[in-house]
C-alpha cells in the first residue's frame, strides 16, 4: 500500500496538468471571442458601407469571401 508521501507527485502532476489545460482553454475562448467581434465589426463596416443588410444575399455575396479569408489565414497562424 502506498502512503501519502508517495501518492503526492502523482496528485500534483495531475493538478498541474488540469490547471494548464484550463489556461489553454481560456486562451482559446479568449481568441475565438475577438475573431467573432472582428467578423461582427468587419459585417456591420460592409453593412452599413453598402448598404445592404444581413439577410440580404448580396451581403454575404461580399462578405464570404473575407469570411473564408480570414479562416484559411487563422488556420495557417495557428498551424
Amino acid at each position: 500500500m502506498k502512503t501519502i508521501t508517495e501518492y503526492r507527485p502523482m496528485v500534483f502532476t495531475e493538478l498541474a496538468a488540469e490547471a494548464h489545460e484550463h489556461a489553454r482553454r481560456r486562451r482559446q475562448r479568449r481568441v475565438e471571442l475577438v475573431a467573432i467581434a472582428t467578423y461582427g465589426v468587419l459585417g456591420l463596416g460592409l453593412s452599413f458601407d453598402t448598404g445592404f443588410a444581413p439577410w440580404q444575399w448580396q451581403f454575404w455575396l461580399m462578405f464570404a469571401p473575407l469570411f473564408f479569408a480570414g479562416e484559411l489565414a487563422w488556420r495557417e497562424l495557428t498551424c
